[in-house]
């Protein structure tokens, strides 16, 4: 292995078009649940979704192009600063190769120039949906659109979020929650107390999947001063975070319940209650971190479905 490229090693080269994808995390397709909810509660409110078709599908491609340009430029940072390689040094092969940049898949030239077109395609493409809609969006919602990427894709590198005490957690759970309402705002001009609980459950959920990420990740970032949660907090007090993350989901949901007049949202939603449970199971107790966070993913998966559900049967009160 070369000193430029610590973890290379036998990792079989790929199409730079599969490295691409890898250094924007594109496996994590999750974000766009968040859009197809904010799709699902615009149908809930007797808006034709179909009649705003190129708008909406216009944000997704800026919300997916948001997303890998953040990543790739975390990928970036993390590669420069050295955390990635600490934190990869002597995981298995199928998981270095997520990092294109530490495997030598792609150069440092290669990765900046992706982060930075595809925060430009980003861009365009959400100031195409607001003219596609007439430019009759509320400045606030223009401004949070773009304001917000403009500030998540400083999550590694500018001012550097995530190396700030809750920049990282905030960062990750507004992002999140973005996905949903700005859709919504998009086309309604408003937003109303059904699609911020929901906001707020996805925000939440692809919280849970970065605090146990960070947990295991926690050796790397603290030499390099990264100054996440999973760091900054003894570990009985970085589990009773987690611990009250879960619960907080289950008074969101309560809240959503009670919002929609839909009892049985507990029921629908109960299987994503459990893998919360186990998650915290294997993450807290049992230090088995990476399963941990694949029950995160799969409860995203379970949860998503339910609340469309649920949503889908039901009108706003």
């Amino acid at each position: 292995m070369s000193a430029e490229h610590p973890i290379a090693g036998a990792v079989a080269p790929v199409p730079k078009a599969v490295s691409y994808l890898r250094l924007g995390k594109a496996r994590i397709y999750h974000y766009v649940y968040g859009w197809a909810l904010g799709l699902v509660l615009l149908h809930t409110d007797g808006i034709a979704v179909n009649t705003r078709a190129v708008p909406l599908a216009l944000l997704l491609v800026g919300i997916l192009a948001f997303q890998w340009s953040t990543s790739a430029a975390d990928d970036i940072c993390g590669f420069l600063d050295g955390s990635d390689a600490r934190n990869y040094a002597g995981r298995p092969a199928i998981t270095r190769v997520r990092k294109p940049l530490l495997t030598g898949a792609l150069t440092l030239p290669e990765a900046t120039r992706f982060a930075v077109v595809a925060w430009c395609a980003g861009l365009a493409a959400i100031l195409l949906a607001a003219a596609s809609l007439g430019w009759h969006v509320p400045l606030p919602a223009l401004a949070v659109a773009v304001l917000t990427p403009a500030l998540a894709v400083q999550y590694s590198c500018g001012v550097k979020l995530s190396y700030r005490p809750l920049g990282l957690e905030s960062t990750v759970l507004f992002t999140g929650a973005y996905t949903v309402f700005v859709p919504y705002w998009f086309v309604t001009a408003t937003l109303s107390p059904t699609t911020l609980l929901v906001s707020a459950l996805v925000g939440l959920w692809l919280l849970l999947v970065v605090a146990y990420g960070n947990a295991s990740d926690q050796q790397g970032d603290r030499a390099v001063s990264r100054r996440t949660l999973a760091v900054l907090l003894p570990p009985a007090w970085f589990a009773a975070m987690l611990h009250l993350l879960v619960l907080t989901n289950a008074v969101l949901l309560v809240l959503l319940s009670t919002a929609l007049r839909r009892p049985d949202l507990i029921l629908l939603t109960a299987p994503v209650t459990g893998l919360q449970l186990a998650q915290l199971y294997f993450g807290v107790y049992r230090r088995e971190l990476r399963k941990a966070r694949f029950l995160v993913l799969v409860s995203i998966d379970i949860g998503s479905v339910a609340l469309a559900t649920a949503l889908l049967t039901s009108r706003s009160p």
